[in-house]
Formats: C-alpha cells, structure tokens, sequence
C-alpha cells in the first residue's frame, strides 16, 4: 500500500507539472496519469486512494458551491436557465434516439446512456475557470449554468432509478430547513470560535460534507451534488472567514482533488476503451455536437461573444457521467461494452473540450 501512494504522488507531481508547462488543465493530465498507471504499471484502485477519492470529490463540490452566491444567482437565473437546460436538452433527446432508435438498446439501458452522455462536470469546469483568473460575472452564469445541467442530471437518475424516492423528498426538505437555519446557527457559533487554534469551524464544514454523503447515499441521490448545494448555502458565512476559505481550497487543489482524478483514471480500461472504438465514436460525436450546437444556441442569447466557449466548456462532462455510467454498469443495466463506450466517449468529450477552452482564450 505504501508503494502504491507514493507511486500515485510521483505521477500525480508529474503530470501536474507537465500540466502546467504545456497550459493543460490538470485534472485531465491526472486522470490520464491514472489511466497509464493502470495500463503499464497494473496499480489497483486500493482502498486508501478510494476513500481519499470519496472524499476529494465531495470537498471540491463543496468548495465549487461556494463560489455561487445564492442572490447574485437569483439575479442570473434566467441565463443561467437557458443555458443549462438547452446544454442537457439537446444531447439527451440526441443520445436517447441514438440509443433506443437506431441502436436497438432498451428503455433502461437508453436512459442511463442519455443521463450520462447528457451532464456535465463541475468538478472539473471549476478549475478551468479558476485558472484563467479571477471568478467574472460570465464565469458566474457558466458555473451556474452547469450546477443546473447536473441538477438536471440527478433528478432524471433519482427520478428513474432511485430505490427510495420518499428518502429524496426527505432530503429536499432537509436542505429547504437547513438553508433557513444554518445563516443564523452558523453564523453565531462560525463568529463564536473564529481564529481558535483548534480550527473548530473547519470541523464542522468536514462533519457536514461527510454526513451530506451519508444522508444522501441511502437516498439514492448524488452526494457529491448535494455537497455542491451544501457549498452554495453556507457560502455566504464561509466567505466571510477568508483563512477559512483559504485552507478547504488548499486542502481540495493541492491534495484531494488530484487523487479523485487520479483514482477516476485508475477505474478505466485502455484496451477496453480501443476495443469499443466504433461505438465510442458515435457517442461521441453525438454528445459533442449535440451539446455543442444547444449550449451555442443559448449562449449567443446571453453573452455572444462568449457562446462558443461555454459550448466548448459545458462539453466537459467526465466526473458524473462517469459516475451515472458506473451506476449503470454495476447495476447490470449496461453490458461492458457500452459501459466502456460511454467511459471513453466522456474521457474525449473533456479532452477535446480542454482544448478548444486552451484555443479560445489565447
């Protein structure tokens, strides 16, 4: 186990760096740096890196939460709207054809194929704009636009798929008393213990990101979404402890972020992925486009100048469609073949999709 961390951190240090030198993002350069560990160098996913994953996912969403101001997004919610919802619409509806119509799969294989092929990423958008600078009012409706597009997402999957829908509606409730309590609980005991040497308001973030996966697990819903939402109701308090801000994003860039991208790529098959080329391509190309051609379309509504950036952008879709496919696969819905298809159709969308970002802003 030893070998295999620090093995994982060499690579995870080097692709970093080549990430860097070539002006690459580096959650991509991560996950690929997972996928040749695991192809030349046959490193398992080991418990230890699976649960520094869970948690690295989870503490990035809420951390990308945090960046929405939950009244700067009533302000933007129209373009945001517009945006998110033409960037899930087009590619479902496309992909759904695709799979029920022209390629014979049945009613549940098509849906997950449409759901995963359909989302975005999040967890990865957010870097991207983070390292072009500072968080502008267009990035705002971007990220926004996404959060929508993966609400979309997992109530599609929580409608369709969940084995306890009660527990959802449960959990909706629970984040509505939340959002009216915590500005007022949170701001008291926050203000309370602010600058103690136990670093106590920290704790308490860490507490309620892993009991939002807890709670959300045995609903059957996306914790690392509701972790997102967890991020956009206590932005308003956390923001206002900048030391507090300050360690979660220095804890989630420089530690845990890069092991969850790295452990994604570790998850994924090389020969699998050439051996479904054909079917790959299809989706690939339908995704892209599809996505592509809807979020543009609404894009040159909101900010035309910035349309085919956040087409490009949005078409980075890897972490919950990755996610969606694996639910499909491990639940015997999807064979192995599509699961790997869809897989590596997600992997190129968001490579393709980091270059034309790179492209643009040169």
């Amino acid at each position: 186990m030893r070998e295999e961390i620090i093995i994982m951190s060499t690579l995870i240090v080097l692709s970093g760096f080549i990430a860097l030198e070539l002006g690459f993002t580096t959650a991509i350069a991560e996950l690929l740096a997972g996928m040749l560990a695991q192809h030349f160098l046959h490193l398992d996913d080991s418990v230890i890196i699976t649960v520094l994953a869970d948690i690295g996912i989870l503490i990035l969403m809420y951390v990308a939460g945090l960046e929405i101001d939950l009244d700067q997004l009533q302000k933007r919610f129209k373009p945001s709207l517009l945006i998110g919802s033409f960037a899930f619409v087009f590619p479902f509806v496309s992909v759904f054809v695709l799979s029920h119509y022209v390629l014979g799969m049945d009613i549940d294989q098509t849906l997950i194929t449409s759901i995963a092929l359909s989302t975005t990423s999040i967890a990865i958008i957010y870097p991207i704009l983070k390292q072009t600078g500072a968080m502008t009012e267009n990035k705002m409706i971007i990220l926004s636009a996404a959060m929508i597009t993966e609400l979309m997402t997992m109530s599609m999957l929580g409608v369709f798929f969940t084995p306890h829908p009660e527990f959802i509606i449960l959990l909706v409730i629970g984040l509505f008393v939340f959002a009216k309590v915590f500005p007022l609980l949170g701001g008291q005991i926050f203000k309370h213990y602010r600058g103690n040497v136990a670093e106590f308001e920290f704790k308490i973030i860490l507490l309620l990101i892993l009991g939002v996966a807890v709670v959300s697990e045995r609903a059957g819903f996306e914790s690392a979404m509701i972790a997102f939402l967890m991020g956009m109701i206590t932005s308003g308090i956390v923001v206002q402890h900048e030391n507090l801000e300050m360690k979660l994003r220095g804890m989630v860039f420089g530690f845990f972020a890069p092991i969850f991208f790295f452990s994604v790529g570790l998850k994924i098959n090389l020969l699998a992925l050439i051996g479904n080329l054909p079917l790959l391509l299809v989706f690939l190309i339908v995704c892209f486009v599809s996505r592509y051609v809807g979020t543009y379309i609404a894009g040159r509504f909101v900010f035309p100048q910035n349309a085919r950036y956040s087409a490009a952008l949005l078409n980075t879709n890897m972490t919950i469609g990755i996610i969606v496919a694996v639910f499909g696969y491990e639940s015997g819905i999807l064979t192995f073949s599509i699961y790997s298809s869809i897989v590596g159709a997600l992997i190129i969308a968001s490579i393709l999709s980091a270059y034309l970002c790179r492209a643009r802003l040169q």
